[in-house]
């Protein structure tokens, strides 16, 4: 079993920052996650696939924070936005 530490937004949303073993080879340092509210037992379902690229990803002139040690895998998580895409 594996932990994720989330924090709730002033809006009462749940995120959470991660790493995980695509970091720096395809993916960016670390990613976002907006998580559900858990049910009523304590569970909850995680979809790395809603996981998103942190503003600081594409440009220095943002601040982001850094994933907590609970939260870097060393698993891929081949899942969600991965890649900035720049140009059009």
């Amino acid at each position: 079993p594996h932990t994720l530490t989330v924090t709730r937004s002033s809006q009462g949303t749940l995120s959470a920052v991660f790493a995980d073993g695509t970091n720096g080879l395809e993916t960016y340092r670390f990613r976002f996650l907006p998580v559900e509210e858990p049910a009523d037992d304590g569970s909850a379902i995680i979809d790395f696939n809603r996981a998103y690229l942190p503003p600081c990803a594409f440009s220095d002139q943002f601040v982001c924070p850094l994933p907590l040690p609970g939260n870097r895998y060393s698993t891929p998580i081949r899942a969600g936005e991965r890649v900035v895409v720049l140009g059009g």
